[in-house]
């Protein structure tokens, strides 16, 4: 887990507005610090030294309760599919 910051606030659409420390991937799943998950991330925007995070919630809690808490980023190694076959691999006869 990695400290990604504080929520300030919910947007018009439903989203946890959260001041990042630092830049997550796309689609990275937040958690809370009891490891319940919150949601993933839509969309990072603002300047580079301290982005904004726009995370889209998962689940019925109420949005505003959420303002103020601490989120984090679980670390995942990869998102991509598994390496297949390519074309490199094919033998030539």
């Amino acid at each position: 887990m990695k400290f990604l910051g504080n929520v300030q606030e919910v947007s018009f659409d439903g989203k946890l507005i959260v001041r990042g420390s630092f830049a997550p991937q796309p689609r990275s799943r937040i958690v809370d610090n009891r490891q319940k998950p919150v949601g993933k991330v839509s969309r990072v925007f603002g300047p580079v030294s301290s982005p904004y995070v726009s995370v889209e919630p998962i689940g019925g809690s109420s949005l505003l309760s959420a303002i103020g808490k601490q989120l984090y980023v679980e670390e995942v190694d990869t998102y991509a599919k598994t390496k297949g076959r390519d074309r490199r691999d094919r033998k030539m006869s």
